[in-house]
């Protein structure tokens, strides 16, 4: 169905402006949450810090980013959203030239948290941006596109990283932000700058203290999950998350009062959005659970080396994005829902395969394992954003989108946190060791049969029908 009224950013020349901006934000926004990892040893070296200390360079950014995002997509429901997407570019960039010149720990956490706000304006703006520029019968490829982008930024930064740091010194890094965002300011500032907003602001649409808490609970929850993979259940991680608790409570009780809220009923009560809401997190709790552990499974099992073990988990990040725009065109040609069951089915199935996977197992074997379920990822993500997205008002596509970009993160640190904690129960253990299978090997498919139960639970949501 094409966009229901002309404007200007229907126009075909400026929608693709459109796309090729927001692609460029996000592959932009989520390579620094890849690229910065592999450079943190030389960083700390260089500024004389312990582990602890610096993987806070990390954490803020991720902190930042996702705790924002909610907001971000309900202020690009309120305000000219392109706009909005180019405030976030800038301040981005102006941040990674803060990253680049930082002297010291503070001044880099600093300048990554105010990265991390850029980062999170531009993926909160960016979906809403596709829906106005493509009607809901032909945005799926660009929203594969949109998909894409966001897989190669996490699937290149750490081989990127690594050849920076090691040719030019960590500071570039972040100076190679600094000339593609200038470029793609150049190249989407007159197209977006004239996109108006889709109501006039009021403040009776956007409650502050609202906001904060909001974000308060979304950043305590998120670091009380990643503590949890790094001391376990240690005094700060059950703080954090009895704090996400207490403002989570506080949240509730202030949207009651709220005739707008930004947990907002129109959303929340409708069926299609609630079980595609669900589907994002049980497909990225699966997979990124068996992502985090597939490099100590292919080290310890097949005693790969790190670059034999990049090598491998390439073809699943490949395939991912490489699937990701034709899993949006078929969407258009042959609707959302059986694309994106055909992609949860292959996730299943990939999973399953793990589980097989014997000591003996080929290079090639382990591959075309690795690859069914980046193929199965990348056909699942688009037709399911556009299936959240379809029937949403115009004035709530920013929060829709931006819902479903939050819960794609808590969909995999859950999943991180609970495939790693049962596998380190059972590798400590020894739990009921397969017959012929070493302990370790052991531990490794159990933890893959709860990923690959995860994903059986998600497929048979998939399954029920999604009622306008």
């Amino acid at each position: 169905m094409p966009a229901a009224a002309p404007t200007p950013e229907t126009q075909p020349l400026n929608r693709r402006v459109i796309l090729l901006a927001v692609c460029v934000g996000a592959f932009m926004a989520t390579l620094d949450t890849s690229i910065v990892n592999i450079a943190l040893p030389q960083i700390a070296q260089d500024f004389q810090v312990s582990l602890v200390q610096i993987s806070w360079v990390m954490l803020i950014y991720l902190l930042m980013n996702v705790s924002l995002l909610l907001t971000s997509g309900r202020l690009g429901d309120l305000l000219a959203p392109g706009k909005l997407f180019l405030l976030g570019l800038v301040i981005f960039t102006g941040a990674s030239a803060l990253c680049g010149v930082s002297p010291g720990l503070a001044w880099m956490v600093a300048a990554r948290a105010l990265q991390g706000i850029g980062g999170s304006l531009m993926l909160g703006v960016a979906p809403k941006l596709i829906a106005l520029a493509y009607g809901e019968g032909e945005r799926g490829l660009a929203l594969g596109l949109f998909s894409t982008a966001f897989a190669t930024g996490i699937s290149v930064g750490a081989p990127l990283g690594g050849i920076i740091t090691t040719y030019l010194g960590w500071p570039f890094i972040f100076f190679i932000n600094l000339p593609i965002c200038a470029g793609a300011f150049w190249v989407g500032g007159r197209v977006l700058s004239p996109i108006k907003a889709q109501k006039a602001w009021s403040w009776r649409s956007f409650d502050l203290r609202e906001a904060v808490l909001l974000a308060g609970t979304l950043g305590m929850l998120l670091l009380g999950l990643t503590r949890i993979q790094k001391s376990g259940w240690s005094a700060e991680t059950l703080g954090a998350l009895g704090l996400a608790a207490l403002l989570g409570l506080a949240l509730h009780f202030r949207e009651r009062r709220r005739p707008d809220p930004l947990l907002h009923r129109e959303l929340w009560g409708r069926w299609p959005f609630v079980a595609g809401s669900l589907a994002v997190v049980l497909t990225f709790a699966p997979v990124m659970g068996a992502f985090f552990l597939l490099p100590f499974f292919l080290e310890q099992v097949y005693h790969y080396t790190p670059g034999q073990t990049g090598f491998l988990l390439a073809a699943l990040s490949a395939s991912n994005a490489l699937v990701a725009p034709f899993g949006g065109y078929l969407a258009d040609r042959l609707g959302n829902l059986l694309i994106l069951r055909t992609g949860a089915g292959l996730i299943l199935t990939g999973l399953i395969s793990l589980i097989f996977a014997g000591p003996d197992a080929s290079t090639l074997s382990l591959a075309s394992r690795l690859i069914v379920i980046g193929l199965g990822f990348g056909l699942f993500q688009a037709p399911n954003l556009n299936e959240i997205l379809r029937g949403v008002k115009p004035a709530f596509i920013g929060l829709a989108a931006s819902t479903n970009a939050v819960l794609k993160n808590l969909g995999s640190l859950v999943g991180i946190t609970l495939i790693v904690s049962v596998f380190a129960w059972l590798s400590g253990n020894h739990a009921s060791p397969v017959a012929g299978v070493s302990p370790d090997l052991a531990a490794f498919q159990k933890a893959f049969a709860l990923a690959a139960l995860v994903a059986a639970l998600n497929l048979l949501t998939n399954l029920l029908p999604r009622r306008p």
